[in-house]
């Protein structure tokens, strides 16, 4: 099963971890998440993510864009 990739580059905070959010209700818990997004949302979309339980499992850097793993927290 190939994991999802939610493209955020064209969105703004707060919207970008809007619509993370939204991706990640779309999956099954414990689920994975790939969110494609500008290096000036990186900081804030980590941060909230961890604040509401979700785990990192990446971060890569595609030319000036990024690209995280993101973990679903289990429920």
């Amino acid at each position: 099963m190939t994991t999802p990739l939610l493209d955020i580059t064209g969105d703004v905070c707060p919207m970008t971890f809007v619509k993370v959010k939204m991706g990640l209700q779309r999956i099954g818990p414990a689920g994975k998440l790939n969110v494609r997004l500008k290096g000036e949302a990186l900081k804030n979309v980590i941060s909230s993510l961890k604040t509401e339980g979700h785990r990192i499992a990446g971060v890569e850097k595609e030319g000036e864009l990024f690209l995280l793993e993101v973990e679903k927290k289990h429920e």
